[in-house]
């Protein structure tokens, strides 16, 4: 059965995390994409936390289902085989400081020259305007700057608190993927390409919406990190075994958790009845409930809450997310076959499509695996090839 995506070509010259992993969404769902790489290095990605094997789960997790072929973009006959690759695309994603591509040859204007129906698009740090456009950012800057790191830490805090795994470029690439696919809608429609910008910084906005726009409307935080400051129904506890967390939004919800903890008189409480009394007498509350949920396991509580549609869940270290039934039974996980690694194990495709699922195929190809495949299906002979390779324009 043919994927979504069958049939579209992606050109991508993108590195680190953001656009490969845009791209390698795009691969998930059938599109073909090739990855064009250094001769010498290959993209930094690759060096990101070697394991023992000498592989990076960095690379593994953000550059499955692609093609791999090394190019020199400083000569002139790199610059060819990338004209004929952006020739017979539909898409171009790079990542590259502004002015790189310019000196290169390969930006927008460039790539239309040979595609005019190309969708381009450039996964940047800051945005294409204003005084930063040209600098570079990486996840931790990108944090920072779009204030998820104070935000995180609350109002009265003293330094700031990144989150842990890397959101702003993973936010970042959920955002180049969507634009892409929004542009090659709008191509189909009227035979238009276009480019597209999506930025780390712009992705961080776009995550915190709904927390910054609380804070543009009343000058407040919407609710700090630290746990008494924080609304007592949506909240994290700590049962006898581990942490659970609740998320009550609905009032009629607040009497079930008191018949659920056993503290059934406080539904009526004047401290505690209504939501505006509960976020006054947050901390009493809070402590009120954390110990009541420390005295039994924490399934327990959760399979009380649950008979409820309250909404709740356990707080999951990674390894319990490997063994989680609720991740496996929807392939959130998955098991993929690696040529030197065997089977190993990582994150599946949250998108689900009830005709055309996607897929994961193949994991992230060796550095410059399909160099002479891709090559061949550009036209190049064999002669041609040997001569590229002589020259060091490829591996």
């Amino acid at each position: 059965m043919p994927l979504p995506l069958d049939g579209i070509r992606v050109v991508d010259l993108s590195i680190g995390q953001q656009g490969p992993f845009a791209t390698a969404m795009l691969a998930d769902m059938g599109a073909e994409v090739v990855k064009v790489e250094s001769p010498r290095f290959g993209d930094p990605g690759r060096g990101v936390e070697l394991q023992p094997s000498g592989l990076s789960a960095f690379f593994l997790a953000h550059n499955r289902n692609k093609k791999s072929i090394t190019v020199n973009l400083r000569r002139s006959e790199g610059q060819e085989i990338v004209y004929r690759l952006a020739k017979r695309s539909d898409v171009f994603v790079q990542s590259w400081v502004p002015g790189t591509v310019e000196r290169l040859g390969l930006d927008y204007e460039s790539i239309k020259q040979h595609n005019p129906q190309i969708i381009y698009a450039s996964a940047t740090s800051f945005g294409p305007q204003g005084p930063k456009a040209h600098l570079p950012a990486m996840d931790m800057v990108a944090q920072g700057a779009g204030g998820l790191m104070m935000a995180n830490a609350g109002p009265e805090a003293r330094e700031p608190i990144p989150v842990g795994p890397t959101v702003a470029d993973q936010t970042g690439a959920f955002l180049l993927a969507w634009g892409i696919v929004v542009a090659l809608y709008h191509r189909q429609r009227t035979g238009t390409g276009q480019k597209v910008d999506v930025s780390l910084l712009g992705g961080q906005i776009t995550l915190q919406a709904w927390q910054i726009t609380h804070f543009l409307l009343t000058g407040r935080l919407s609710y700090g990190a630290s746990r008494p400051d924080r609304a007592p129904l949506f909240n994290y506890y700590r049962a006898q075994d581990g942490w659970l967390t609740i998320a009550i939004i609905d009032p009629r919800q607040w009497p079930l958790l008191c018949r659920i903890v056993g503290v059934e008189e406080l539904a009526a409480d004047p401290r505690f009845a209504e939501t505006p009394a509960r976020q006054e007498n947050a901390r009493q509350l809070i402590a009120i409930l954390d110990e009541r949920f420390a005295q039994r396991p924490r399934q327990h509580w959760l399979r009380l809450m649950e008979a409820e549609q309250i909404p709740c869940g356990p707080v999951n270290t990674y390894a319990d997310l490997a063994d989680d039934p609720q991740v496996r039974a929807n392939d959130y996980i998955i098991e993929v076959d690696h040529p030197t690694l065997g089977k190993i194990s990582m994150p599946g495709m949250a998108v689900r499509l009830s005709e055309t699922p996607g897929q994961v195929h193949s994991p992230a190809p060796e550095l410059g695996q399909h160099t002479e495949e891709v090559l061949l299906s550009l036209g190049y002979s064999w002669e041609e090839i040997s001569r590229l390779r002589e020259s060091r324009t490829i591996l």
